[in-house]
């Protein structure tokens, strides 16, 4: 599905609708963006914990967490530690 997008003076870009529904995207949901061989890629954060679901070990303290909170935990926690 081929779509055409602008970037606005903020750097912002719009999803199409066609690609927003087909990829059931929802308001508010956090995307990934990678860069590979100059292609911008980007991905739902839902769908990267589902590719690497059972090779990491998730701490109890985080069993049922989102992925926004474990990442701000984690951060203060690291930091914490670091000074």
């Amino acid at each position: 599905m081929l779509q055409t997008v602008k970037i606005s003076s903020k750097r912002q870009i719009t999803i199409p609708v066609a690609i927003f529904d087909y990829l059931n995207l929802n308001k508010g949901d956090r995307l990934v963006v990678n860069i590979d061989e100059g292609k911008i890629i980007m991905e739902k954060s839902q769908k990267i914990l589902d590719d690497i679901a059972g090779s990491l070990t998730l701490p109890k303290k985080y069993k049922n967490k989102p992925i926004d909170f474990i990442i701000r935990d984690s951060k203060q926690e690291y930091f914490a530690v670091k000074k």
